[in-house]
């Protein structure tokens, strides 16, 4: 689904899955992503020949995946430009200057450009604890920013006020477009970039906040109930277990 450039007022950091689908509640892509895995037979595939996982059971699994690759689209937008951000020379040296004196702040003017981010997560699925196959999402974003005014406080970018930036976003499930949309938003005053982006490359990452953001990092383990057989979903660091409430799946 490719559809027309829209215009919108940009007061908040807005997510990739608003730019993508309208609006920043999960629930409209998640069901994009479930047709699309579904009309493609994407887990399908991957789990033909598993005995009893069909069905419901099958389309669980579907949602399952796709719940886990969406929470990859809550991130902020200008959080994927980070790692263009970090290598403009302006900005890094207000970094530096900040850091050294946590008290000051600085406004930097950008000049126009733009920052392509591409971004890869997978979910890998397993059945018994066994690894059958992995379905890839590709984020492709185009950043274009003018007239930008940036903010940096103890290293951070912080904020950014006035200017536009258009963004265009396309996102792809096993090689097949699942939507491609472009936005062009103003900044009539300050937006604040919640915890800040980092700017220094030995500066922690910030913690992300609020529901629908991007997979947990680490070991933890989330429980997900699954009426119908056994399945497993994992994305990137994180691990998704699809309890059983069945017979063992072979």
């Amino acid at each position: 689904m490719t559809t027309a450039m829209t215009a919108a007022t940009l007061t908040d950091p807005a997510t990739a899955r608003a730019l993508l689908f309208g609006a920043d509640a999960p629930g409209s892509a998640v069901d994009a992503l479930t047709e699309s895995l579904h009309e493609q037979g994407t887990v399908g595939t991957l789990l033909h020949g598993v005995p009893r996982l069909t069905g419901a059971a099958g389309q669980a699994v579907e949602r399952e995946v796709a719940t886990a690759l969406d929470r990859q689209l809550g991130r902020d937008l200008f959080v994927f430009a980070a790692a263009g951000w970090s290598r403009y020379t302006a900005l890094t040296a207000a970094a530096r200057r900040t850091r050294a004196d946590p008290a000051s702040e600085e406004v930097v003017v950008l000049a126009n450009h733009h920052i392509t981010s591409a971004n890869s997560p997978h979910v890998d699925l397993l059945v018994d604890g066994t690894p059958v196959g992995s379905v890839q999402m590709q984020l492709t974003l185009v950043i274009e920013l003018a007239g930008i005014v940036a903010v940096v406080r103890q290293a951070r970018l912080v904020a950014l006020r006035a200017g536009s930036c258009t963004v265009t976003g396309t996102l792809t499930v096993d090689g097949a477009k699942i939507v491609q949309r472009s936005r062009r938003y103003d900044l009539p005053g300050a937006v604040s970039l919640r915890n800040g982006i980092p700017l220094l490359p030995d500066e922690p990452a910030p913690p992300e906040t609020g529901a629908g953001t991007e997979a947990r990092a680490g070991a933890e383990t989330e429980r997900l109930p699954q009426a119908g057989e056994a399945g497993a979903a994992r994305a990137g660091a994180e691990t998704e277990r699809l309890p059983r409430t069945g017979r063992r799946v072979a």
